[in-house]
């Protein structure tokens, strides 16, 4: 993926109304799911979620690889298994956008984004609802 930065303005109703719209947000997840899947084999290894997962989800900035990024690719490794199939992808993306929703609370944030990433895809879906 290759991508350019860009300042938005979301609630944690845009990342939870995304979520609730299945169709939508499975067909999303499945597009980044094949995106990620660099040896297109059906599942993501713990090395193409490495690599990718955090242009999908990421704001701001870039994570820098360390004891703490590890023990949080242990914890997904754990808890969905070393090789993700698109449903546990999914379920992962979900789990992520609620737990940023949580920490938002109902106040507005302003956050830079990738503006092909999973939040702007949520923002984005939010605007085209409202019409």
């Amino acid at each position: 993926m290759n991508s350019t930065m860009i300042e938005t303005v979301f609630t944690s109703k845009t990342l939870i109304g995304f979520i609730s719209d299945t169709k939508s947000f499975e067909s999303i997840t499945d597009d980044y799911f094949h995106i990620l899947d660099l040896d297109k084999n059906g599942m993501l290894s713990p090395s193409e979620l490495r690599q990718g997962l955090n242009h999908v989800v990421a704001v701001e900035s870039e994570v820098a690889p360390g004891e703490e990024t590890d023990n949080v690719y242990n914890a997904i490794f754990e808890r969905f298994g070393e090789d993700l199939v698109p449903e546990k992808f999914r379920d992962l993306i979900a789990d992520i956008l609620t737990a940023m929703a949580r920490g938002i609370g109902n106040s507005p944030v302003i956050m830079v984004v990738h503006n092909d990433g999973l939040i702007m895809k949520a923002v984005l879906h939010e605007s085209e609802q409202g019409k």
